[in-house]
């Protein structure tokens, strides 16, 4: 923690940030309407800020709402050095789980709640009058009263606005000896014993309404039980019997036989996505066959390197570093 006299103003650090390439007055009379664009999916609205709202978005992630107060023993996300496998090791040694997710995340977090945690959890941060600035602030990350998708901000400002919320669901799990994780907006709750089931889901929600709004819940059709010696997935992990954590062997086998394809056999590598592209309309439309086929094995190797280490360096072994690294870079042709 940063002691008051080793604080800056803001545009002191704005202006060593950006030298002549961004005023201060800019930030300052930036007007946020005309700085995204509005893009809409099938199921949500996407916000593509300007160059000019990026830079000032990730100027604040890094001097302000990186160092504002959250629970970092749950809150696994949007977290330098921590992972979606942190967040379900810790759950390794209990036999059963409780897992959902909420309703409309973003868009049922408004500017009042930005506003309240802005306002409150700022302490921290290296900024000597960040409480004058707090208004502009809301103005460039929120839009129609809600953290939009797409903007930069929105995935640190979740974990700010939850933090209440995680402190008091916490404190209700070590209570009642369970364990308590979330990754944006998945949560996962288990214990030794199945004896929480039923109250848990009640629990949430009260909490929900009494830490953030009354319109933010949990997505009841995502709600699934686990019991450990079963076959489940826990943000893509599988918790086995004796409590190791692992990519589950479907997936391994399935990445495995699409890096053989696409080594050895060209047709076959395609193939195997035509039937899901026949299945699925694409947002991406008519993108070519072989096009989706490699954007989706990036995806999955970005996440295997991302989920375990050890097992993508087996990979690297098997099929050589220059392959294994072309799909984490996203430079396969």
């Amino acid at each position: 923690m940063d002691s008051d006299s080793d604080k800056r103003s803001l545009k002191e650090i704005f202006v060593s940030t950006f030298h002549d390439k961004l005023k201060f007055e800019d930030f300052l009379e930036l007007d946020i309407n005309g700085e995204f664009e509005k893009i809409p999916l099938k199921k949500r609205t996407v916000y593509a800020p300007t160059s000019k709202l990026k830079q000032i978005h990730r100027f604040l992630n890094n001097t302000v709402l990186e160092f504002a107060d959250y629970n970092a023993d749950v809150v696994f996300s949007y977290r330098k050095g921590v992972s979606t496998r942190d967040a379900v090791e810790k759950h390794s040694q209990n036999n059963f789980f409780f897992q959902t997710d909420l309703s409309n995340f973003y868009g049922n977090i408004h500017k009042v709640d930005v506003q309240n945690a802005l306002t409150n959890q700022l302490k921290n941060t290296p900024v000597s009058d960040i409480q004058n600035y707090i208004d502009k602030i809301l103005e460039l990350v929120v839009v129609d009263d809600h953290i939009p998708a797409g903007f930069s901000t929105s995935p640190l400002l979740s974990n700010i606005c939850l933090f209440k919320f995680d402190n008091e669901l916490s404190k209700y799990c070590h209570k009642n000896e369970l364990t308590y994780t979330r990754y944006s907006d998945d949560l996962i709750i288990s214990g030794a014993t199945n004896n929480f089931i039923n109250e848990i889901e009640p629990v949430i929600n009260r909490l929900l309404e009494k830490c953030i709004n009354t319109e933010i819940s949990i997505n009841s059709t995502k709600t699934k039980l686990h019991k450990k010696g079963h076959n489940f997935k826990l943000l893509g992990f599988n918790i086995l019997p004796n409590g190791v954590v692992t990519i589950p062997s479907a997936d391994k086998k399935e990445v495995e036989l699409l890096l053989y394809f696409y080594l050895t056999d060209n047709d076959k590598f395609e193939n195997y996505f035509k039937k899901s592209l026949a299945e699925k309309e694409l947002e991406s439309g008519n993108k070519p066959i072989r096009e989706h086929a490699i954007s989706t094995l990036s995806g999955k190797m970005i996440a295997f390197n991302s989920m375990d280490k050890r097992y993508v360096s087996k990979l690297r072994r098997k099929y050589g570093n220059t392959v294994i690294d072309m799909f984490i870079r996203k430079s396969v042709k």
